[in-house]
C-alpha cells in the first residue's frame, strides 16, 4: 500500500468516525433535549448483578439528571451548571455499566480514534493492531469499527471499549441504536435496551416522582471533583502504593510457547488504587493468562488524582513472564525448549528437498497397498511454483502439475483407484499448517516414545525420547484423534505427522546431498495401514 493510498485510508476511516459520531450523538451542544431510559441483563449466564435500568433526562451539556439501578452500583447524579450532586450506592462503577451510559447517549469515541490509522481488511471496517511490548517480545491484539450502511456504527471494539450497536431508529435528525451490548469480562453479555426516548418535554416526572420543573435542582453541591468517572492511562502514569503492593507473579511450568515474553492485562482500578471488575489478558502463551489474571488481582496502586481529586481508571499492565519448559508426560526428563515453530525451521533445514533454497531434483519411489498391489511415485521439482507428481496404479494414473504458481490436477485409468492414489499422494508431503494463521500457543508439546508415532494398541510407557507438538484430542492410548501433530526427535527429524485420520510414519533416513531424507514412509488411515512408499532413488537436476 503506498503511502498516498494510507493516507486516503486514513481520512476514509476518520469521516466515517465523524458521520456516525454526527449521526448518533444524543448529548452534544445544541442538541434538543430528550428523555432516555435503557433496560438492560445478562442473557448467558442469568446474573442478576447485571441486570440494570438507566434514565437520563438531559437539557444541556451542563443541565441533565441520571439514575442508575443496578444490584451492583445505584446512582442518582444531576448537573445544573456549575452546580454538581452525585450519590451513590458503591464507591465503584463498573466498567460495563460506564459502557452502557456512554453508548445510549454518545457512543462514539471520536477523541480516543483521532490519532488510529486503519485499514479495511474487512468491509465496512476500519481495523488496526494494538501493538503491546517491544523488540523480541512484541506482540499485538487487534481492533476495530465497523459501520453500517446508512453510516451509523455496528460494532465499535476498542480499547478500552466493546459495544455492539443495532436496531436503529430515527430520532429527530438523528438515528439511535435502540438495543446496545456489552460484556462484563467474566463470559456474561448484557443486552440493553431503549424502551423510553422522547423530547424531554413530553417527560412528566423522573422514576421517583420529581416533576419536570424540578428535574435538575441540586440538593446538595457535592462538587464535580467527586464525580465517580474512568480515565484512560498508561502504566507509566500509576505507582504502586507501596513496594508489597506488586510482588512478582509466580509462573507455572509449560508445555506451550513461548516461554517467556510480556502479558499484557486490560484491568479497572478504583478511586483507592485497587484493582476491581473482571481483568483480561492477552500473551502469545494463552496458557497462563487465567493465572496472570488471579494474581494480579492482589495489586494495590496508589489514587491517580485528576484535578485534584482521586478517579477511576482504565490501563494497560504490561508483565514479562518467564516459564520453565516441560512437556507432558515428560516424567522429569529434561528436553531443551524448542518450539513447533523452530521445530519447523530445524526441519525444513535437515530433511526438506522442497525448502526455499533446495535445488531442482527427481525422486522415484515404489510403494505397496494393504491389500498387495504395487505402483510407483515419480516427482519433478523445479521450484515451489514449478513441480510434477505422479501415482501409478494398475495402469491409473493420477498427476498433479504446479506451473508458474497455478496447479492442475489429471486422472487417467480406473477412477476407483483415485482415493488410494491420492493417499500415497499424500503421504510424500509433511502436511505443516499454513504459518500465515499459525499461533505458536495453540500447540502442546508432549514427551512421548517412539512407539507413539504408529497408532498404538496399547497404552505406552516406554521412556519418552520424542516431541510432539499437536493440537487435537488424544485417544485412551494417546494417540492423536483430531487436529494435527508432528512427532520430532532429538536431532530435529520429523519422524511422523498426523491428520485427518491419517498417520504418516518416516524411517530409514539417509543422506540426499546436504539432505537426511526418509526412505521408508508408512501410512495409516486411523489404526489400519493402508501403504508402505519406498523412496528408490533421488537425483540431483
Amino acid at each position: 500500500m503506498t503511502s498516498a493510498t494510507g493516507q486516503e485510508r486514513r481520512d476514509s476511516f476518520h469521516e466515517a468516525v465523524a458521520r456516525a459520531a454526527k449521526l448518533s450523538t444524543l448529548a452534544e451542544p445544541g442538541a434538543p433535549p430528550f428523555h432516555l431510559k435503557l433496560v438492560g441483563h445478562d442473557g448467558t449466564l442469568r446474573n442478576p448483578e447485571y441486570s440494570v435500568e438507566i434514565e437520563v433526562w438531559w437539557a444541556a451539556p451542563d443541565t441533565w439528571r441520571r439514575t442508575i439501578n443496578s444490584p451492583a452500583f445505584t446512582q442518582i447524579a444531576i448537573q445544573n451548571g456549575a452546580r454538581y450532586y452525585e450519590s451513590n450506592s458503591a464507591p465503584f462503577l463498573p466498567y460495563w455499566l460506564d459502557e452502557l451510559i456512554q453508548g445510549s447517549v454518545d457512543p462514539i469515541p471520536v477523541a480516543a480514534l483521532a490519532n488510529v490509522s486503519a485499514g479495511e481488511d474487512r468491509p465496512g471496517c476500519g481495523n488496526w493492531e494494538v501493538a503491546h511490548g517491544s523488540g523480541d517480545e512484541k506482540f499485538s491484539s487487534y481492533a476495530s469499527v465497523c459501520f453500517n450502511p446508512d453510516g451509523t456504527a455496528r460494532q465499535i471494539f476498542t480499547e478500552p471499549m466493546g459495544l455492539q450497536l443495532a436496531a436503529y431508529e430515527e430520532f429527530g435528525t438523528k438515528r439511535i441504536a435502540r438495543q446496545l451490548t456489552v460484556w462484563p469480562g467474566d463470559r456474561s453479555e448484557v443486552t440493553a435496551r431503549v424502551t423510553v426516548l422522547e423530547a424531554l418535554e413530553k417527560a412528566r416526572h423522573s422514576g421517583s416522582g420529581t416533576p419536570i420543573s424540578s428535574l435538575f435542582d441540586v440538593p446538595q453541591d457535592t462538587g464535580l471533583g467527586s464525580r465517580v468517572r474512568f480515565v484512560s492511562v498508561l502504566e507509566s502514569a500509576l505507582a504502586p502504593s507501596d513496594l508489597a503492593a506488586r510482588p512478582p507473579l509466580n509462573w507455572p511450568s509449560s508445555y506451550t510457547f513461548p516461554v517467556s515474553g510480556a502479558i499484557a492485562l486490560r484491568v479497572q482500578i478504583d478511586r483507592e488504587g485497587n484493582i476491581r471488575g473482571n481483568p483480561w489478558a492477552i500473551s502469545k502463551n494463552q496458557a497462563i493468562n487465567a493465572g496472570a489474571v488471579a494474581q494480579i488481582k492482589n495489586w494495590k496502586f496508589k489514587p491517580y488524582v485528576v484535578d485534584g481529586s482521586p478517579v477511576q481508571v482504565v490501563t494497560t499492565l504490561l508483565v514479562p513472564f518467564h516459564l520453565k519448559y516441560e512437556p507432558l508426560g515428560a516424567n522429569g526428563k529434561e528436553f531443551p525448549p524448542i518450539s513447533f515453530e523452530d521445530h519447523m525451521r530445524k526441519y525444513r533445514a535437515l530433511s526438506d528437498l522442497r525448502a526455499e533454497g533446495g535445488g531442482p531434483f527427481h525422486l522415484s519411489a515404489s510403494f505397496a497397498l494393504a491389500g498387495g498391489r504395487v505402483g510407483k511415485y515419480e516427482e519433478t521439482w523445479q521450484s515451489s511454483d514449478e513441480w510434477e507428481r505422479q501415482v501409478e496404479l494398475d495402469g491409473a494414473v493420477l498427476r498433479e502439475t504446479r506451473t508458474r504458481g497455478n496447479t492442475a490436477t489429471k486422472s487417467d485409468g480406473d477412477t476407483h483407484r483415485q482415493a488410494e492414489m491420492q493417499v500415497v499422494m499424500s503421504g510424500t508431503r509433511d502436511r505443516f499448517p499454513d504459518l500465515r494463521t499459525f499461533q505458536e500457543a495453540d500447540w502442546g508439546n508432549s514427551a512421548v516414545s517412539e512407539r507413539n508415532v504408529y497408532p498404538p494398541e496399547g497404552a505406552d510407557s516406554s521412556e519418552p525420547t520424542l516431541i510432539r507438538s499437536a493440537r487435537g484430542a488424544v485417544d485412551a492410548n494417546n494417540h492423536p484423534t483430531s487436529g494435527q501433530a508432528y512427532w520430532f526427535d532429538s536431532v530435529g527429524l520429523l519422524r511422523a505427522n498426523f491428520a485427518e485420520r491419517m498417520t504418516v510414519v518416516n524411517s530409514n533416513f539417509a543422506p540426499s546431498g546436504t539432505k537426511q531424507v526418509p526412505r521408508r514412509i508408512e501410512v495409516f488411515i486411523d489404526k489400519l495401514p493402508v501403504a508402505v512408499i519406498t523412496v528408490i532413488a533421488i537425483e540431483a537436476r
